[in-house]
């Protein structure tokens, strides 16, 4: 059975939600396989962005998993950029989720250049302290930035296009994707 959290135990288990995820990106782990590992979803936990097919995804349903994409997503940065991670941190834990804001930035391999950007996360949870609910949002810096990084930028009609792209370039790279896979899915 599982336990109901106090609210006090929601509001910390919010923020350890939002500083799994920063520390993961702080320490370039994500390219390399790490997940947010305080991170538990509720069944048919829900996923959405305008940038990324501004549809609703069931993270049961859909067959990529969030450690798989995000493996590969931070990966497939790392070809143009080997420096890519947080330069700025805040969020905002609550009972019911948390919200966060992350200033990513990285130097360009090829030219030295400076490149940054903004993402907004929003994610719900429920009593277990689950994740039932995830959503990110970004600022019009991360259009040249993926341009860079993958070749091409959205905001996508489909998720799937957007990993299409990025799957392309971990190939183009000489990346093997089926060794960037995670034996165990958390959801």
């Amino acid at each position: 059975m599982k336990k109901i959290l106090t609210n006090e135990e929601r509001i910390a288990n919010n923020k350890a939600i939002a500083e799994s995820y920063y520390h993961a990106y702080d320490k370039k782990a994500v390219k390399d396989g790490a997940v947010y590992d305080t991170w538990k979803y509720a069944p048919h936990a829900e996923y959405w962005s305008p940038y990324f097919g501004n549809n609703m995804i069931d993270l049961q349903e859909n067959p990529i998993s969030v450690e798989d994409s995000a493996t590969m997503e931070a990966l497939s940065y790392s070809v143009e950029f080997d420096d890519w991670k947080p330069i700025d941190f805040e969020s905002f834990p609550g009972i019911e989720g948390v919200a966060w804001k992350t200033h990513f930035g990285a130097t360009r391999k090829i030219d030295g250049v400076f490149m940054d950007f903004f993402a907004y996360s929003f994610i719900r949870t429920n009593e277990y302290g689950e994740i039932t609910h995830w959503e990110t949002h970004v600022n019009s810096n991360y259009n040249d930035f993926l341009d860079v990084a993958i070749g091409e930028h959205g905001p996508y009609d489909d998720a799937d296009k957007y990993m299409a792209a990025v799957m392309k370039k971990l190939k183009s790279a000489g990346i093997d994707l089926a060794a960037l896979m995670h034996a165990d899915r958390k959801i």
